[in-house]
């Protein structure tokens, strides 16, 4: 089994995972600002940690669905050869200890909790360091069209798009690759 046997396998098991061209992205990313430290929040299988660590990386990377953490366990233990990811089976939101300082932090987990996300974790980003948020096009889906749980998802994802752009220590850019990713650079404490 290789990752393109895992992205079949979470195909089949309709396992939402990360698009290829963001993981080009993230390794273009890692590879031209030479990451090492990795967070990675929402590892589902664990399909986007092995795809990083690919680059190179040590990733820690949280997973609270107790389903989840076994797939990823399993992924691990059968791809992960250089022991490069350290799973963390918690809920990101209620961790509280210090893992240290990273060069990279990856949001791909509850979209309604991104801002809370981003202001916990942020303090453990190096200066000059990314954050990646994924999926903030949220399928492009139309508000209007929608029930009032996702009408509420979509104002919360509007509305963290805004904080991103104003945020006095990050400089945010855009991009409409995969479901819409943002790339904050750390530029001050």
């Amino acid at each position: 089994m290789n990752l393109a046997s895992l992205k079949a396998y979470a195909i089949d098991k309709k396992v939402p995972i990360v698009e290829d061209d963001v993981i080009q992205f993230l390794g273009d990313l890692i590879t031209k600002h030479q990451i090492k430290d990795v967070l990675e929040i929402g590892t589902a299988i664990g399909y986007s940690a092995l795809a990083i660590a690919s680059f190179g990386c040590s990733i820690k990377t949280f997973e609270r669905d107790e389903y989840m953490v076994d797939e990823a366990k399993k992924h691990f233990d059968m791809f992960d050869r250089y022991h490069q990811i350290t799973l963390y089976p918690f809920d990101a939101l209620t961790f509280d200890q210090h893992l240290g300082l990273f060069d990279l932090i990856f949001l791909d987990a509850a979209k309604s909790q991104y801002e809370t996300l981003f202001n916990k974790y942020a303090p453990m980003l190096k200066v000059g360091g990314y954050i990646v948020c994924d999926n903030l096009h949220f399928h492009h889906l139309d508000p209007n069209k929608v029930n009032r749980h996702t009408q509420g998802l979509l104002r919360k994802l509007k509305k963290f798009k805004l904080f991103l752009e104003n945020h006095p220590t990050f400089k945010t850019t855009f991009f409409d690759i995969g479901d819409g990713l943002s790339v904050s650079k750390k530029v001050s404490e």
